[in-house]
């Protein structure tokens, strides 16, 4: 990952639409952007009924005291599950087994104890919660779940067989006993912002062949956490500052400046996000991680060689408006054949 310059293109105005659930009033800098699509109600996400504690609950906690050191403990025991399980090379199904959990919109001190219910679940069940989840966060962010498409995509292309599936549950068992939901379902951000659990799972599960051809360099995080507050502490931060990072990974240096943001009490919506990296796997996990660490409305994933065909930024904010009108135009289409139910059901009430 190249060194991000956090004050590149400061000035300039964020091209990402905003979503449509909790637009924010327009900013002098921001006011180009788009305007929001219509807003979309959905119901609030189902609480699982949990089901009898089987384990101890210390079972689910961290043994690690240190997030990084926790998501990279996570990671390890995700890889030696996946491959015991002779899972296969596709690493898009155990990141995106370990992303839908993470997005599980379930918060709060409890929300861990959603581990005994997600282990409850019989391989069925367990695809039908993989699609709810990103049904549900494609309703609210549309642009970042198409981004993040290679690590959902598996879920509705076809069944898994017995060995797939076993291996889908070694992972969701080995990151749940882990204690993954620890680190990813506080109901406070910046505690959801401790570390990149996805960023974890690709160095570990990554060949080291593979990181070379991507020409990948994980960043360690304690490095960008001292290079964001070197960076942030003494800098004029003002609403409508965009960020910017050609070749930026998971978006670890994100994580970092969104933090020290955070313990200035400056919010993260406020300002513009944008990042690109070559990696489809890489970007699809940044999408993931913006809505983790709740970066905000205006955060911009593009996937493309900077070097060879300069600034993807134009092109990923159009397909994050062609995202969003989609979503609208399914919405819509939903509308209108509910209430075409509903005026059936009428009549045929009315004629018995």
């Amino acid at each position: 990952m190249n060194q991000l310059d956090l004050f590149a293109d400061a000035n300039e105005p964020c091209e990402q639409p905003a979503p449509t659930v909790l637009a924010a009033p327009p900013r002098r800098s921001l006011t180009d952007l788009p305007p929001a699509p219509a807003p979309v109600t959905i119901s609030a996400a189902p609480r699982p009924t949990l089901a009898p504690v089987k384990r101890k609950l210390d079972h689910y906690r961290p043994s690690q005291s240190n997030p990084h050191a926790h998501a990279f403990e996570i990671a390890q025991t995700v890889s030696s599950a996946w491959h015991g399980a002779q899972g296969g090379s596709s690493l898009e199904v155990p990141v995106g087994v370990v992303a839908t959990l993470a997005l599980w919109p379930l918060r709060g001190p409890d929300a861990y104890l959603a581990a005994d219910w997600w282990l409850s679940l019989d391989d069925g069940q367990l695809l039908s919660a993989f699609r709810e989840c990103w049904a549900r966060w494609w309703i609210m962010r549309p642009d970042l779940i198409d981004r993040a498409t290679p690590l959902h995509k598996w879920v509705d292309d076809e069944e898994p067989g017995p060995m797939r599936a076993g291996a889908i549950r070694a992972v969701v068992e080995a990151a749940l006993t882990r204690g993954l939901l620890h680190l990813t379902s506080s109901d406070d951000a910046y505690f959801r912002s401790a570390t990149d659990v996805m960023g974890a799972l690709l160095a570990i599960m990554r060949s080291q062949g593979a990181h070379d051809v991507l020409a990948e360099v994980h960043t360690p995080p304690e490095v960008a956490e001292l290079m964001a507050r070197m960076m942030l502490d003494d800098a004029p931060l003002e609403p409508g500052m965009k960020f910017d990072e050609p070749a930026g990974g998971t978006g670890g240096m994100y994580r970092a400046a969104a933090q020290v943001m955070r313990e200035k009490n400056i919010d993260p919506h406020d300002f513009g996000w944008s990042l690109t990296d070559i990696d489809e796997l890489a970007a699809a996990g940044a999408a993931v991680n913006a809505i983790i660490w709740d970066l905000g409305p205006h955060v911009l994933i593009a996937c493309g060689d900077t070097l060879h065909e300069g600034n993807l930024t134009a092109k990923a904010a159009q397909q994050a408006r062609d995202s969003f009108e989609r979503r609208d135009e399914l919405h819509s289409q939903a509308v209108f054949l509910a209430a075409l139910q509903k005026v059936e059901a009428l009549v045929r009430d009315i004629a018995a």
